[in-house]
């Protein structure tokens, strides 16, 4: 389950005649007023209740429609109370109501049923695709036919079978199209043409019966070439099959040194299970340091074991320059690789112990965003994973997840941004479903007052909510947490890094 934004991403501007305003991108709603599949109430204008046109938003926190919004103001000249009616209503201020422009584009968004659903056509798209759909796809859609032989409007599925097999004028090719006559018309033109064009017809059909015999002739002679390139290809594999032969035996001399390398593959397999189940114990600085020392060995021991299989691939007698790819040193390099992997995991282990986090706050450092979310777009990595953080040291096990270039709906425009509740130690001792707020942040790296917030509780329902059954739950977030054009500015993007920051409130926590 992933929960959308509640609040506007965007920066405001006001529904005055501010300047600057101008300068920001507008988000046209669509025209009239199609059927909606489904519809969350934080869509709905608060004067007229319905689906908030050029949406603007209150000091208060609430969504209506321009227009209505500044009738409004019009028609009151004294001070308006916001018409939400809730305690948290202040008094409008035509300077103090802004663009929504996250809204704008949610709206922009939402599913709708097409115009012809009674007509039979089922077919469901956001309401900004809605007029493309009606006049490039919808089969219940009135169109003229394309061929203008008078039928005016029926229909795009009737003019289908119309002008596919009714249209009277519709281009037919002439039937000597086979020998070359390019010739294309109404049926009664192409009955004109072939009356009128016997001499021109005649003369394609000689020209193609002596273009046949000619390739006749030719295939002919390249046949008989042919049986001459047969007779070298097969003294050619005789003598392949020779070198084959050779190259088996002296494979087999290979197999000898290849075995003594991959048990020292398994040696080191077992040696980085042990460092790794010392790791899941491990209790002090001092074990650290010594583990740290193991997995310099087991690095030295690893390089050793690909210079060995080096000489042995250099020691066959063909492939490459000198070396041989049998099989069985592919599937050494394969072990080697996954020990590297291995390698890797542990350090990553010791760096997460080392910035692991206990109060339920996540300070998430991403660097090199330019070639990440390049890496994102390519498919090559396509969301990122942060270190876990706890709300105690007994507390809930959690990580963030973030797609640099868009996840559903924000992929391609957006950064989305989630929250994932982890497998832990103590979730036995732990209350379920998870019920703290959570609140995600972009921060601001220029003077620090501008920082992006997205906050929401937890749906207790979710299956994202529920105590872990594998390593981790499906993610909850934001798909539209903040467009690339407001992420990529000086604002929060400065040497090619981002900074997130993830809070739970972890009030009501301290007796667990």
């Amino acid at each position: 389950m992933s929960l959308m934004a509640e609040g506007t991403q965007s920066s405001p501007s006001s529904l005055s005649s501010n300047p600057q305003s101008t300068r920001l991108p507008i988000h046209q709603t669509p025209a009239g007023n199609p059927e909606f599949i489904t519809v969350d109430d934080k869509y709905r204008c608060v004067v007229c209740n319905g689906i908030v046109r050029e949406a603007v938003q209150t000091q208060c926190g609430h969504r209506g429609c321009e227009q209505c919004f500044s009738q409004l103001l019009q028609g009151n000249p004294k001070q308006v109370m916001c018409p939400a009616g809730e305690e948290s209503c202040v008094y409008l201020k035509e300077n103090e109501i802004f663009r929504d422009f996250g809204a704008r584009r949610e709206v922009r968004l939402l599913p709708v049923y097409c115009s012809y659903k009674t007509e039979g056509c089922k077919e469901e798209v956001p309401w900004k695709n809605l007029q493309d759909h009606l006049e490039t796809a919808c089969l219940e859609y009135d169109i003229s036919c394309p061929f203008r032989c008078g039928v005016e409007s029926a229909t795009r599925r009737m003019m289908i079978q119309h002008y596919t097999n009714e249209c009277p004028r519709r281009p037919i090719e002439c039937k000597y199209n086979s020998i070359g006559c390019k010739f294309t018309g109404s049926k009664e033109d192409v009955d004109n043409h072939i009356r009128n064009e016997l001499d021109h017809h005649l003369e394609l059909s000689v020209r193609r019966s002596a273009e046949t015999g000619l390739k006749g002739a030719q295939a002919k002679e390249r046949t008989q070439e042919l049986y001459g390139q047969v007779a070298e290809v097969q003294q050619l594999i005789a003598g392949h099959v020779k070198i084959m032969h050779e190259a088996k035996e002296n494979i087999e001399s290979l197999k000898k040194n290849i075995k003594d390398v991959k048990l020292k593959v398994v040696a080191q397999t077992e040696r980085l299970i042990t460092v790794e189940r010392k790791i899941d114990k491990l209790a002090d600085q001092e074990t650290q340091n010594r583990l740290a020392g193991e997995m310099h060995i087991l690095k030295e021991n690893q390089s050793s074991i690909e210079t060995r299989v080096t000489q042995l691939e250099r020691a066959g007698p063909v492939g490459g320059q000198n070396g041989i790819p049998s099989d069985q040193i592919q599937l050494h390099e394969r072990q080697l690789g996954i020990i590297d992997l291995r390698l890797a995991e542990l350090d990553l282990r010791f760096q997460v112990m080392e910035t692991a986090s206990y109060n339920g706050v996540l300070m998430w450092k991403i660097r090199d965003y330019s070639r990440r979310k390049q890496d994102a777009k390519s498919g090559r990595t396509i969301s990122l994973y942060s270190q876990p953080f706890y709300t105690g040291r007994f507390g809930y096990k959690m990580c963030a997840r973030v797609y640099l270039n868009g996840d559903g709906v924000g992929k391609g425009t957006h950064l989305s941004l989630f929250f994932v509740v982890q497998r832990g130690e103590y979730d036995a001792l732990l209350p379920w479903p998870f019920k703290q707020k959570v609140s995600l942040m972009l921060l601001d790296q220029d003077n620090g007052t501008r920082h992006l917030v997205d906050s929401f509780r937890p749906d207790i329902t979710s299956s994202s909510f529920k105590r872990p059954t594998s390593e981790m739950n499906v993610a909850s977030g934001c798909p539209l947490f903040v467009s690339h054009s407001v992420l990529e500015t000086p604002t929060f993007l400065q040497e090619d890094t981002i900074y997130i920051k993830v809070v739970v409130d972890i009030e009501g926590l301290r007796q667990h």
